[in-house]
């Protein structure tokens, strides 16, 4: 049964899209095409809209009956319903503890080519170093397995959504690199994690400094996600103490503005790095 106010996820919205534009180039209206298929128009309805699972059989199925087999885009559409059906297997040992918006987000996350993250107090989850992660984990997750905490996220860290290496675009508050951990070392190896992420191909690291201009809206950590073949934008906004939760793509408005009124570029966030690390080991 589908939770009250849960959202369907990015591979079943998108598997729905493509089915109901397959339906519409066969001319076929919903009372048609459920007479075609045995099936009953509202589950018809529900797959289209992402709030029904169509498992890879029964879209190879339905694109047989609509006459659209041999369709280029056919295999395609087929893919997407076996990865929408097929959720990643380090998820799988996880998942029973979670809550089912927990568990949307990360299936949601797992999808993203493109995940533009921003840390006000403390380091988005995508750019944590282990033994950063370690310290914060106990106070983030209350009464946690920290080594249990730590698995998940290293393999979120790690997954290549649709076989890509993910992009991934971060901004940090520099007041999240002020924090005082207990282990010494830790905030040193953590910064040295954003330099290393930044002299990656596939990461951007910039800062926020201290002296500026503080709003609302840019109070607590979120996600901006984006997905291959789709101008869609997800947001996930990470509440104290509550979790995430999904949201709408309007959190890329406050990212945006981040971006072009606030951050330093590149090489003035890599000063402040090096500037902090260097306070850190001295």
């Amino acid at each position: 049964m589908i939770e009250a106010n849960r959202q369907p996820g990015i591979l079943a919205r998108e598997l729905g899209s493509m089915l109901q534009t397959a339906r519409e180039v066969a001319e076929l209206s919903y009372d048609q095409a459920a007479a075609r298929l045995g099936c009953e128009a509202d589950w018809l309805v529900r797959v289209e809209t992402g709030f029904a699972a169509a498992g890879p059989d029964e879209v190879a199925r339905i694109l047989v009956e609509y006459g659209m087999r041999e369709a280029r885009i056919a295999d395609t559409i087929i893919d997407m319903a076996r990865r929408a059906a097929a959720p990643p297997p380090w998820l799988g040992p996880h998942a029973a503890r979670m809550t089912a918006a927990a568990r949307d987000v990360l299936l949601v996350e797992a999808e993203a080519t493109l995940a533009q993250v921003y840390g006000m107090l403390l380091i988005p989850y995508l750019a944590q170093a282990e033994g950063y992660f370690r310290e914060i984990a106990p106070e983030v997750f209350h009464r946690c397995d920290v080594d249990q905490e730590w698995d998940l996220l290293s393999r979120r860290q790690e997954h290549r959504p649709a076989g890509v290496t993910r992009l991934l675009e971060v901004m940090i508050d520099e007041s999240a690199l002020e924090l005082r951990l207990k282990t010494p070392g830790a905030m040193a190896g953590q910064v040295r994690h954003l330099l290393a992420l930044a002299d990656s191909p596939h990461a951007t690291v910039r800062v926020i400094p201290k002296d500026a201009v503080f709003w609302e809206r840019r109070g607590h950590n979120f996600d901006v996600l984006s997905f291959a073949g789709t101008a869609d934008r997800i947001g996930v906004r990470y509440i104290p103490f509550l979790g995430a939760e999904l949201t709408s793509g309007h959190l890329y408005d406050v990212w945006a503005r981040i971006e072009t009124t606030l951050a330093a570029d590149p090489d003035q966030s890599r000063a402040i790095l090096e500037r902090h690390l260097a306070s850190m080991t001295t």
